[in-house]
């Protein structure tokens, strides 16, 4: 599902970057404008309103920084398969959409930003938390 004014707060004219299923759950990858009419990459499931994750630039000084929606991780748990090797191989196809999705945010809307990769934070912890752990 592609954010509209309607399903997706202040989303303007977003950049369908990538989108893939994964077990029972649906990711998309998009550069949108934020709030402040600044650039991000955010990454939505099961077409939720809000992003479960967002790299979003601070102000326009090049810093791009990660948000992780923890509401949104407690929910992605409702979704994960029964089986833990399942989940463990779930959550390798999520790292590696995440990743390329990022590359491809990168060369697009982050060129000159100093960009903090998404394998390099501890944050995706809480990710593999929400696929792996029972």
């Amino acid at each position: 599902m592609i954010p509209n004014k309607t399903n997706r707060k202040k989303m303007n004219t977003p950049l369908l970057i990538d989108k893939i299923k994964i077990g029972n759950i649906e990711f998309e990858a998009y550069i949108i404008k934020d709030e402040n009419n600044l650039e991000a990459f955010v990454i939505y499931f099961q077409g939720e309103k809000e992003p479960l994750i967002m790299f979003q630039q601070v102000a326009s000084n090049y810093k791009v920084e990660l948000k992780i929606n923890e509401d949104l991780v407690d929910k992605l748990q409702q979704f994960k398969s029964k089986d833990p090797q399942q989940r463990k191989e779930h959550f390798k196809i999520f790292q590696e959409f995440a990743l390329n999705a990022e590359q491809k945010a990168k060369e697009i809307a982050f060129q000159d930003a100093r960009l903090i990769y998404f394998s390099d934070i501890q944050l995706i912890k809480s990710i593999e938390q929400a696929f792996l752990v029972d």
